[in-house]
């Protein structure tokens, strides 16, 4: 009888052919994929037998598809190398080596990001990898570093051990040898089928009938294939409803951004403009304690309480802020390198410009969306040697400077993005408020636990944000500004410390994520709290309107004028690939560039689960049309 792949071991010496290596080699990777994909159960909610078949159904098959990928190659391998000899023996196996330590680790990876954020590895991680200053962004210290390369090392251990167990134990295998292989493999092939065809229809079923459990379920599994029956269902008598055929998502095809040009009264006013915009600097931050300086700020200027950022991420609520429409619009803004049409006005008034920021312009890619039309030069960042706290503090007295130094005869505008509350929250010893605090943060391990330090820790940031914007305040003062300069203060979105069981931010649409405080200090305007809701969609067109717009707000955003007379009935918030409409008492969470509901979820304003899910779509339809068009108002 031949040996496999040029005879690794002769059939008297008692070592395993290449192929029998690797199928030992397959079993002990899935028993492994097993254990990595049991870290996600902690996120599925088992109310009954149904979800529990499901989710291990799923489970065991899927832990085996994550392998397909790496044994097919090595399977592929062992067959090109069956007439090289001896010369080549060791290929198959170094691929299979190779390649599941790869998988195991990406798999782990996956099971972190969804323990702590909610979604798997996805387009966002990506664009976080291979965009410069992403990886910057995280801000890893030295025990995350350390304990990545520990859960490598120990990755590469366990599949060097799973290679010497599939090479050897003979005495092992002989006792697991089934005692008719053959019939073995086909039981379990029809076992796997079987658990395939019935996880499928568990999941078709579930989700044309909407139940909740199991739909909710299968985001436990990466990639996970989801499966419509549409068709089928009409022909065996399931009558379809309307609102099933609803798309949120952007049409396809070419920008016509603004609708019209925009049209400015000849006699407008020439206010200077300065925009303090900080990161993960949630609303109920702005008191007397924390940030005494910014609240007394507050109470001169308009003060929106129940304030929503555009987004649950910076990418999602800066362009928010700048363009005045949904979030999802972001992905067709920066593929055809389109700037805000009131960055446009601006420069044809002829402002001047001082922009910066303590992080990166090039993540996300500010400088090919809202800075697009400034020379790069322009675009001052902070030095990537000193913390966040150190660059604000240094990026403030250049602000200042610049102002010193403009021509007194032009308007300015004046945009910093403060970095101080960013994790890993650095901040000088004197902005210490709260103890005790977390010295250190590992991302990879932070637990319920450590969220009271971790806060404690963030609020000292915050604390140091608040020094640097008063900076500001006094500075705007000194030189007699206030009366002809509209000041902005925001976040770019929130913060969240497990409340809703969440960390940080771009993971959920609770409270503490997406709402950030807004003040608007204008000259003139009597300075009151407003408890209305706003939106940062809503800044383009007040701003524009007090600069001398007169088009219509509808041909250049979706948003209001924050000084008008109408009211916000719901806002709408964004993320990589979800919409959040959130209203008086409801939010309601919709996957974009998806026919239907799957996916879809309802909780209460304050984050609860909801479940009359149908109830929600009949109420809320006219509202979910009016967001239908806005996704569509502004391409071709």
């Amino acid at each position: 009888m031949g040996q496999e792949a040029g005879g690794a071991g002769a059939a008297g010496s008692g070592a395993p052919t290449v192929g029998a290596s690797l199928r030992r080699f397959a079993l002990i990777n899935w028993l492994l994929t097993l254990a990595i994909l049991s870290r996600n159960f902690s996120e599925v909610h088992w109310l009954g037998p149904g979800t529990v078949t499901f989710v291990a159904a799923a489970w065991l098959e899927y832990s085996a598809l994550y392998l397909l990928p790496t044994f097919g190659v090595a399977f592929l391998a062992a067959a090109a190398c069956r007439k090289a000899g001896r010369a080549l023996a060791w290929l198959p196996l170094g691929v299979a080596a190779l390649l599941a330590t790869a998988s195991q680790l990406l798999l782990f990876v996956d099971t972190i990001v969804f323990r702590m954020y909610g979604f798997h590895l996805n387009g966002f991680v990506w664009n976080l990898l291979r965009t410069p200053g992403g990886i910057a962004s995280m801000d890893a210290d030295g025990a995350t570093t350390r304990f990545a390369t520990v859960v490598v090392a120990a990755i590469v251990v366990v599949e060097a051990i799973a290679m010497v167990l599939a090479r050897g134990a003979p005495g092992l295998w002989a006792r697991l040898a089934p005692r008719r292989p053959r019939r073995a493999a086909w039981l379990a092939f029809a076992a796997f089928v079987i658990l395939g065809a019935g996880e499928r229809i568990a999941f078709s079923f579930a989700n044309l009938l909407d139940y909740r459990p199991i739909v909710i379920a299968h985001d436990t599994f990466p990639l996970y294939a989801r499966t419509r029956i549409r068709k089928l269902a009409e022909r065996l008598g399931f009558s379809m409803r309307k609102e099933d055929e609803i798309e949120m998502g952007l049409r396809t095809g070419n920008l016509r951004y603004p609708l019209a040009p925009l049209s400015m009264a000849p006699d407008r006013p020439r206010w200077n403009l300065v925009w303090l915009v900080a990161e993960s600097w949630r609303a109920d931050t702005l008191d007397p304690e924390v940030m005494p300086a910014t609240d007394a700020f507050a109470a001169g200027s308009l003060r929106f309480r129940q304030h929503v950022s555009g987004g649950n991420g910076t990418r999602m609520g800066i362009f928010a802020l700048f363009y005045g429409l949904y979030g999802s619009y972001w992905f067709p803004f920066l593929a055809e390198g389109k700037g805000p049409v009131l960055i446009d006005q601006l420069l044809a008034d002829g402002y001047q410009f001082t922009v910066s920021t303590s992080a990166k312009f090039s993540f996300p890619e500010f400088d090919k969306t809202v800075w697009a039309k400034l020379p790069r030069e322009q675009l001052v960042e902070g030095d990537e040697s000193k913390r966040g706290w150190e660059n604000d503090r240094a990026l403030v007295t250049r602000m200042l400077e610049k102002i010193d130094q403009r021509d007194p005869s032009r308007p300015f505008f004046a945009f910093h993005f403060f970095e101080s509350p960013h994790a890993q929250y650095w901040f000088p010893p004197e902005s210490v408020i709260r103890e005790p605090y977390a010295e250190r943060m590992n991302y990879a391990l932070l637990t319920a636990a450590d969220m009271p330090l971790v806060k404690n820790r963030y609020l000292n940031a915050v604390h140091h944000l608040d020094s640097q914007l008063a900076r500001v305040f006094d500075g705007l003062r000194e030189r007699g500004l206030l009366d002809r300069t509209i000041v902005l203060v925001t976040g770019d979105h929130g913060e969240e410390f497990m409340e809703k069981g969440r960390y940080g931010h771009h993971s959920t649409f609770s409270e503490e994520q997406i709402r950030t405080p807004l003040l608007l200090r204008i000259p003139g305007q009597e300075p009151r709290a407003i408890d209305a809701d706003s939106s940062h969609l809503d800044v383009v067109p007040t701003i524009l309107r007090l600069l001398g717009a007169t088009s219509d707000p509808a041909s250049y955003s979706l948003g209001t004028d924050l000084l008008g007379d109408r009211q916000r009935e719901h806002v709408v918030v964004a993320d990589w690939d979800h919409l959040c409409l959130r209203d008086h008492d409801r939010k309601g969470i919709f996957p974009v560039q998806q026919r239907g509901f799957l996916g879809f979820e309802v909780t209460t304003r304050d984050d609860d689960p909801v479940d009359d899910h149908a109830g929600y779509r009949a109420s809320r339809m006219p509202r979910l049309l009016e967001v239908m068009e806005g996704l569509s108002r502004f391409s071709r």
